[in-house]
């Protein structure tokens, strides 16, 4: 638009210096007088022609190339929109754009384009520019190109955590195809990376990512511990839920917590296994608590069935949750355990009974 304005003026000047000739020459048409009138003529074709082959729009490809920021960023937009693989090379330059917005445009466009795209976008994984690098992971989790698996799953190992989130997000996009390299940076050293890996994998519905979910588990590093067991919660299927159901034993609360969340989202599904893990010691506040989270309207027909198995943890856990919500059923349970030669049953059936109680007498008082 500079030059356009520049030419305007010169225009202007021009005419300005004819008609001050025509008044020195008595309005006499003398040959200076023709010549500028001419030149202004021409700089004002000039402008007019300038204007309008400058028309912001009509040739993206030109537009990149325009002083104005915001002509360049609609440009790239519009060279996204277009899919022409033609504009990818146009686009790489423009991610060197001294303006930001423009920069994000394009790094958006390319993902628009696709496949195209990919030497362009795996290879920005590698770029120093932190933003670059999570940007290109993003777009390439919007192409879902299973050829970026390789780069992206390299990506699980960046430095920054956004960088290696965003490139776990775009592995879950690709899907199945992902599994394989996911399980690889599972058995990473770097817990970061790991933890990435358990990310993706809980966003992939299929089972052949349950196997490395299962092996973060055990990981030595409870936040790896506590994402596998949200990704298992996640997939649901009956060998995510008896991967589960051994992490209500886990040491560290947060992670023992994630295990009961998972499994009590998961519902009906897991109410038996959960059932089932009663009968060990160190799993069965956990599993009281999973049980206590579904409630008998969804676990009811596993703790009924609970209540006359041999074990008496396993019939005293189930009776606890039917009790506390009024069912006779389990009252008379807790009633009989009183009765039990393991002091430790006895006391878990008075404490359960005693608290009944308390909770009665507040609603009578």
């Amino acid at each position: 638009m500079a030059d356009v304005l520049r030419a305007v003026v010169v225009a202007a000047l021009l005419v300005e210096i004819a008609l001050l000739l025509f008044l020195l020459t008595g309005g006499a048409l003398s040959v200076p007088f023709v010549l500028v009138a001419m030149l202004a003529g021409a700089a004002l074709f000039g402008a007019a022609f300038l204007l309008l082959r400058r028309r912001p729009g009509e040739d993206p490809y030109r537009d990149l190339g325009s002083g104005d920021p915001r002509v360049r960023y609609l440009a790239a937009t519009a060279l996204g929109e277009s899919g022409d693989a033609e504009a990818v090379g146009p686009l790489k330059e423009a991610l060197t754009d001294p303006d930001e917005g423009v920069r994000w445009a394009a790094l958006e466009a390319l993902g628009k384009i696709g496949t195209p795209a990919l030497p362009v976008l795996t290879g920005l994984l590698g770029a120093e520019d932190v933003d670059l690098r999570w940007g290109a992971a993003v777009a390439l989790g919007e192409v879902g190109d299973a050829a970026a698996v390789g780069p992206l799953g390299e990506a699980l190992g960046d430095p920054d955590r956004y960088v290696r989130t965003r490139a776990a997000l775009a592995l879950a996009a690709i899907g199945a195809a992902s599994c394989d390299v996911l399980a690889g940076a599972a058995g990473s050293s770097d817990a970061g990376t790991r933890w990435a890996a358990a990310l993706a994998l809980g966003r992939i519905p299929s089972p052949a990512c349950v196997p490395a979910l299962r092996s973060l588990l055990a990981d030595p590093n409870s936040e790896v511990r506590w994402k596998a067991a949200e990704a298992l919660g996640a997939i649901g299927s009956d060998e995510a839920v008896a991967a589960l159901v051994p992490l209500l034993a886990d040491p560290d609360p947060e992670v023992k917590a994630g295990a009961v969340a998972a499994l009590a989202g998961i519902g009906a599904d897991a109410a038996a296994p959960v059932v089932e893990g009663l009968k060990v010691r160190d799993r069965w506040f956990g599993a009281v608590d999973v049980l206590r989270e579904m409630g008998k309207a969804v676990a009811g027909p596993a703790l009924r069935a609970a209540l006359g198995r041999k074990s008496p943890w396993v019939r005293i856990g189930a009776a606890m949750v039917l009790a506390e919500e009024g069912e006779q059923a389990g009252v008379d349970v807790l009633f009989a355990a009183l009765d039990d030669p393991d002091p430790d049953i006895r006391d878990a059936a008075r404490q359960t009974l005693s608290a009944g109680l308390r909770r009665e007498g507040a609603g009578e008082g």
